[in-house]
């Protein structure tokens, strides 16, 4: 029975805490990112997205993941991505969350007077991370993320609730 009620307690503090969270929210995030040819970018970008308050979130998210060198040419490669994450809390400040999107990658010529666009990579994008609320407005998040290319990337990122 002991077990049942503590169970049950922390179920309830588990939904409490994530209900706490519903509404939009935005940030910024800074990322490094690693080709698998052990090239590596530092990037940056934002992201927006709304918490449903049961843990589940919808994100939307525009990167640039860097400029690449590839003998004379620049390239710049940027992504824009949806994601769905799911969040666990971990304790009253801490959750650990999983993401699964959808990503579009684009590289354009940096040294180009046509600045001409081309895709890249779309497809599937996967992450995960562990967020630390720092009060009821600010959050601190570390994440790993994946897209279907050959890159992936570690990074921070501040967001804000509204």
């Amino acid at each position: 029975m002991k077990k049942l009620i503590l169970a049950s307690s922390l179920a309830l503090l588990a939904i409490s805490a994530q209900a706490q969270t519903a509404g939009y929210y935005g940030g910024v995030e800074m990322f490094n990112n690693r080709f698998t040819d052990h090239t590596s970018t530092t990037g940056g970008g934002i992201f927006a997205g709304y918490r449903l308050g049961n843990g589940l979130a919808f994100e939307v998210n525009g990167n640039r993941i860097g400029t690449l060198n590839i003998g004379t040419d620049k390239l710049s490669v940027s992504q824009m991505s949806v994601s769905a994450l799911y969040s666990l809390p971990v304790s009253n400040t801490v959750s650990v969350f999983g993401r699964l999107g959808y990503g579009n990658m684009r590289v354009s010529q940096a040294n180009s007077f046509s600045n001409r666009g081309f895709k890249l990579d779309d497809g599937m994008i996967y992450g995960g991370g562990i967020s630390y609320q720092v009060n009821k407005q600010v959050a601190i998040r570390g994440e790993f993320r994946k897209p279907e290319s050959d890159i992936r990337g570690f990074g921070v990122g501040v967001s804000y609730n509204f």
